[in-house]
This record gives structure tokens, C-alpha cells and sequence, in this order.
């Protein structure tokens, strides 16, 4: 296993711990973990695409430890405000549909796709709105409810336009193959 892969699955054991910690009351050790989160993040991103290290398992193990942490804030929001329920749903709707999308899509061109700008970009809000949620209990509640709302119409954007995009690569690839890709895994 790779270095990037190694790093990919330890962010994926920091989600358990950063709500083990944020559910004790530990709350900048849980901000800590999610600074370490970040900071993986981006490190083995860098260290794939440098090195050369980039794979199809590193593809896919990434954006379930983004998927993770953001869950495990999310959860841990909960008790801030109710409307991050919302988000919540959303979020588990936009993973389980994308992600039967991206096995379906792995299956037919035997490749998994990398993020877009607009997936950042909506993970980056749900940072941000979640980590001012969850470390700035001064905030006003009803900010907090716009963020979170914002939060939501930007996981629906990104499921549509994610969907869109997969159905694309599904036509391209039908395209230069000269095959059918509707259920038959060949072309």
C-alpha cells in the first residue's frame, strides 16, 4: 500500500475519534483532530500527485474519509442546532446515490473518478460551517441555520451535477467503445 493510501485510511480512523473526543467535552483536541484531518488531506494529495503514487484505490479511499469526518461533525452539530438534520440526510442521500453511481461507473470503464471543484468546494463549506457550529458556541443559532441550509443546497447542487457528470463519462464511454453500457458491464 502506498504512502497516500496509509495516510487516506488513518483519516479514516480520526472521524471515531474526533466525536470520541468532542463527546467528552475535549473540545479543542477535537478540533485538533479535525486540523490533522485537513492537513492529511491535503498531504496525501500532494504526495500522490508528486510522486506519482496517484491510484484507483487512493481515488476512492480519499473521499470516504472526507465523507467520514464530515459525518462525524455533523453528528456531533446535532446537539447545536436540530437543522443540521437536514444536512445530514442530504449528505447520507447525495454518499449512498453517488457512491452506488461511482461502483456502477467503476464496473462499466473499470476507472473511479476524482472529485470536482464543485465537491471541494461543498466539502470546504461543510467545514466550515460545521467547525464554526461545533467550536464557536457564541454564534447566533439562526446564522448557524443559514450555514447549514446553505451547506444543504450545495450537497443537492453537487449530487445533480455529479450525476450529470457521470452520465457523461457513461456516454463517452459508450461512445468510443461502440457498446452498450446499460446494465451489461461490457462493451
Amino acid at each position: 500500500m502506498s504512502i497516500p493510501n496509509i495516510i487516506s485510511v488513518g483519516r479514516i480512523f480520526l472521524a471515531p475519534l474526533f466525536v470520541a473526543m468532542y463527546g467528552r467535552g475535549n473540545i479543542t483536541g477535537a478540533m485538533g483532530v479535525l486540523l490533522l484531518s485537513a492537513a492529511s488531506d491535503v498531504l496525501d494529495g500532494a504526495i500522490a500527485r508528486h510522486c506519482h503514487m496517484e491510484t484507483e484505490l487512493g481515488r476512492a479511499l480519499d473521499p470516504i474519509a472526507d465523507k467520514l469526518i464530515q459525518a462525524a461533525m455533523m453528528l456531533c452539530a446535532l446537539w447545536r442546532t436540530p437543522s443540521v438534520w437536514l444536512l445530514l440526510g442530504l449528505h447520507l442521500l447525495r454518499e449512498l446515490s453517488l457512491g452506488a453511481m461511482s461502483l456502477y461507473v467503476l464496473r462499466i470503464t473499470g476507472h473511479v473518478y476524482g472529485s470536482k471543484w464543485y465537491g471541494k468546494l461543498c466539502t470546504a463549506c461543510i467545514y466550515a460551517v460545521m467547525i464554526s457550529a461545533l467550536a464557536l458556541p457564541q454564534i447566533p443559532g439562526h446564522i448557524i441555520d443559514a450555514g447549514v441550509l446553505f451547506c444543504g443546497v450545495l450537497v443537492a447542487f453537487c449530487l445533480c451535477a455529479y450525476m450529470l457528470n457521470f452520465q457523461k463519462i457513461l456516454l463517452e464511454h459508450n461512445r468510443t467503445r461502440g457498446g452498450s453500457w446499460a446494465g451489461s458491464g461490457q462493451s
